[in-house]
């Protein structure tokens, strides 16, 4: 008894085979792409973070020197 593969499974079985592989490179590819997406928004955000931070301070040094340039134009008048 010889054991023969119909005909049309001789091109479904490779074509279904590439098809789950293909799929699963895809997805392997997508999530790597995402990972690497949320991470660059990560360090953006970081780094936006510290700029306002940093804008936060500027503004508060600023405002203590206009009171106090106010303050010092009021004893003059």
């Amino acid at each position: 008894m010889s054991l023969t593969i119909p005909a049309g499974l001789e091109i479904a079985i490779p074509l279904v085979v590439w098809g789950v592989v293909s799929l699963q490179r895809f997805k392997r590819g997508m999530t790597d792409t995402w990972r690497q997406e949320a991470e660059a928004q990560k360090v953006r955000a970081d780094r936006l973070d510290a700029q306002v931070a940093a804008l936060t301070e500027e503004i508060k040094a600023l405002r203590r020197e206009n009171a106090e340039l106010r303050g010092l134009l009021a004893n003059q008048n």
